[in-house]
């Protein structure tokens, strides 16, 4: 990420050091130093602690970010896209499943997801007959899909030779199935 100018200023530090540990936290897990998460923002590592209090505290601003970016993604009618989780080359899918794996006895950000708690509501509220447990069973399939494509389609696909028209093919199709597993219209 390292920037070409400083960042000077509170908000573009808190921008920089939020994007920075996003990154780094996708390329190295949560056991990334404050250090490095600063030096790769291009600011003094005391900002961290001045703005966020602790690395903990950056973590957790971290994966608020996450949230309001992905949120900010969805329609007005409360689904998210399909296309959702391939966004800025699967980051924050990359990201949220990172954050998963690394954090322990931590609870998992992923139920309490701005995108899942607005995906549930539509479903339930567009589909009356399905119960809670139908809702759920929806996004967990259709989610797994999208989360697991946005990771790992570069690596399957250039295992198996792919090209990339027929990856891109394959990108559409998967975006189809992700609606019509995730009950999203049209």
């Amino acid at each position: 990420m390292t920037f070409e100018t400083k960042p000077t200023g509170r908000q573009a530090v808190e921008e920089a050091l939020l994007a920075a540990t996003i990154e780094m936290v996708v390329a190295k897990g949560l056991n990334v130093s404050v250090r490095e998460i600063a030096a790769n923002a291009g600011v003094n590592h005391g900002l961290v602690h001045t703005y966020f209090g602790s690395k903990q505290g950056l973590i957790d601003a971290a994966l608020d970010q996450i949230g309001r970016r992905s949120a900010s993604q969805l329609r007005c009618d409360g689904y998210p896209r399909p296309d959702l989780a391939n966004l800025d080359h699967g980051l924050l899918a990359k990201a949220l499943a990172r954050f998963g794996l690394d954090m322990g006895d931590r609870p998992d950000p992923l139920p309490s997801h701005p995108v899942f708690v607005s995906w549930k509501a539509a479903l339930g509220r567009d589909n009356p007959d399905l119960d809670a447990e139908g809702v759920d069973e929806k996004v967990a399939l259709a989610a797994s899909l999208a989360l697991g494509w946005a990771m790992y389609h570069e690596f399957v696909c250039a295992a198996l030779d792919i090209d990339d028209v027929a990856r891109k093919s394959l990108e559409e199709r998967v975006c189809d199935l992700v609606a019509e597993l995730g009950g999203i219209p049209g």
